[in-house]
């Protein structure tokens, strides 16, 4: 068997409040949550879902991993995701491929594509 993406988690100091941004990025539902610390979007919808874990100490530093997004309206949805709180790092045009990365509200990193 092969691996396949599960879930993509972030280590957070609010997850209900990183919960609700990506909800609101993603077009989907924060889920409802017995576990303290602990918010998910997408859970028993299939994979992948998403993970906001709270931690006292979040580690300094850059992303180890981030996700990737498409879409099929760039312009709109990165003015979308700006407007929900994200920020620009960088726009990238290379090798017939246009992404941009954006961070989070609270510095994860991530990429939205028009492939």
């Amino acid at each position: 068997m092969a691996v396949q993406l599960h879930a993509i988690t972030f280590d957070c100091v609010d997850p209900q409040a990183l919960a609700r941004f990506w909800a609101a990025a993603l077009g989907q539902d924060v889920d409802p949550s017995d576990y303290p610390g602990i918010v998910t979007i997408g859970m028993g919808q299939g994979n992948p879902f998403y993970v906001f874990q709270k931690l006292d100490a979040l580690p300094s530093g850059r992303n180890r991993a981030h996700p990737d997004f498409s879409t099929d309206d760039y312009e709109r949805d990165c003015a979308r995701l700006v407007g929900l709180g994200a920020s620009v790092v960088a726009e990238v045009k290379e090798n017939g491929i246009r992404f941009t990365t954006f961070t989070d509200p609270e510095g994860n990193k991530f990429d939205l594509t028009d492939e």
